[in-house]
């Protein structure tokens, strides 16, 4: 009887310190994994699609594309737009405006110019106009 009882008290023990282990391993993994990542606001860590560069912070990149949605409350706008030189491929996206009252510039359906700059916090439109050279 000695022994199952001797058994019955270190079996919590042995349970109690596996446990602990196993925690405190996935802890320092944890950790070890947070630690490799880059920081979103780090130099260098901002990069482009798939052939373009890194975007260059708080420079204007021109485009032009069609306006699909206007949000006036939230303050975007959605462009079916072309390439944008040295940022970004042809696509529809929605794009944060810095001045609200840049969407009272155009309607849906219309053909635009615009800019874009690049920030820390995402892309914003910082003009837009009726397109110069409409395309078909």
């Amino acid at each position: 009887m000695k022994t199952i009882h001797r058994q019955r008290t270190w079996l919590p023990v042995l349970v109690v310190g596996v446990l602990f282990s196993a925690c405190h391993k996935d802890v320092q993994r944890a950790t070890v994994i947070k630690k490799a990542e880059p920081s979103p606001t780090a130099p260098g860590s901002m990069i482009g699609p798939a052939g373009f560069p890194p975007p260059v912070m708080n420079r204007p990149y021109p485009g032009n594309g069609v306006v699909v949605m206007i949000n006036r409350d939230e303050g975007w706008i959605e462009i079916n737009h072309g390439e944008i030189k040295e940022l970004m491929p042809a696509m529809q996206m929605e794009f944060n405006v810095k001045d609200k009252s840049l969407l009272d510039r155009t309607k849906v359906g219309e053909r635009v110019d615009f800019i874009i700059v690049e920030t820390e916090k995402g892309e914003y439109l910082t003009d837009i106009k009726p397109a110069a050279n409409p395309a078909p």
